[in-house]
């Protein structure tokens, strides 16, 4: 697959409002917020409203600063980069607002630091607040996190990491709202999440930038192992994904039903299967990116669908 750099000319400096907007990925960010919620909701269908309220400040709060914090770590390889600007007539969820604003001066260092460090001790706060599990979760996604980084040019299967890492802190939600476990549902969660991440967002963000990483001396598994061989780990954990996402559903059924089941199975033929086999089909950065952003919106389809299946599985009669 041939992808050309996008042009490095940048357009007028944006205000700081969209530079904050770049830092914080806002668009990916508020999509991210679902496989929490939904883990809450999982854990009970009618979850108490006040705890409800802390587990979203805390997922937001958290998410927001796991997006900054990837920007300042990344910050050495972002500032030779010559992509700063998404390629014309391409759609990129996370080149809303200003795409790498520290990187490019539009967003000074020591105030992305301040963002971030006080949305994460933020999240921290009411996480413990709310359960030390929940806490110690997040921690430990901030380590994973910490150390795909710093994996950025030594191996390509730091993709792992990357899939560990929303693997890891989406059960926080689960135990924000109770502290007794399902493992074998939450061990359907974190599979479904790690298999979703790495073959929706991470090989496809991947396969979208294999020009510009490879210059960069990057190594992801598009880099090292070639289009081929990413396509067939697309597929195979996109697979997984529907298949786990089902199965999901089968376990929580007394909250999600037949219409939760049925949404998800969509969601997964929509929003994965068939943007994969048009990558497949025809690689490009343009089907990447459509595959990226498709997949970045199936949790929260997941979501919506389960929310349904609850509304309508505890109708009176039904």
């Amino acid at each position: 697959m041939s992808v050309q750099p996008s042009t490095t000319t940048l357009p007028g400096a944006p205000g700081t409002g969209r530079a904050v907007y770049g830092l914080f990925r806002g668009t990916q960010a508020a999509l991210s917020v679902a496989p929490l919620l939904l883990a809450a909701l999982l854990a009970d269908d009618r979850p108490p409203p006040g705890r409800l309220a802390l587990a979203l400040l805390a997922g937001g709060a958290g998410v927001l600063a796991m997006f900054a914090a990837h920007d300042l770590l990344d910050l050495r390889h972002d500032r030779r980069r010559h992509d700063l600007v998404a390629t014309p007539g391409t759609r990129d969820l996370d080149a809303a607002g200003a795409r790498h604003p520290v990187a490019q001066g539009r967003l000074g260092v020591p105030t992305a630091t301040a963002l971030t460090l006080g949305l994460g001790g933020l999240a921290l706060a009411i996480a413990t607040a709310l359960n030390p599990v929940c806490a110690a979760l997040l921690l430990l996604a901030a380590l994973l996190q910490s150390g795909y980084c710093a994996l950025a040019a030594v191996t390509p299967w730091k993709a792992l990491l990357s899939g560990a890492m929303i693997g890891v802190s989406a059960p926080a939600g689960w135990f924000a709202i109770t502290t007794r476990p399902d493992w074998p549902l939450l061990g359907l969660l974190v599979i479904w999440l790690v298999a979703w991440e790495i073959g929706g967002r991470n090989i496809p963000n991947d396969l979208a930038d294999v020009a510009e990483d490879a210059r960069l001396g990057l190594r992801t598994v598009p880099v090292v192992h070639g289009t081929r061989a990413s396509l067939a780990l697309i597929e195979g954990c996109l697979a997984l994904t529907t298949l786990t996402g089902a199965a999901l559903m089968v376990a929580a059924w007394p909250t999600a039903g037949p219409v939760g089941l049925a949404g998800t199975l969509l969601a997964g033929v929509l929003g994965l299967q068939l943007p994969a086999s048009r990558l497949r089909r025809r690689p490009s950065q343009r089907a990447a990116l459509a595959l990226f952003t498709a997949a970045s919106l199936y949790p929260a389809a997941v979501l919506a669908a389960v929310l349904l299946g609850s509304a309508t599985w505890h109708l009176p009669g039904a």
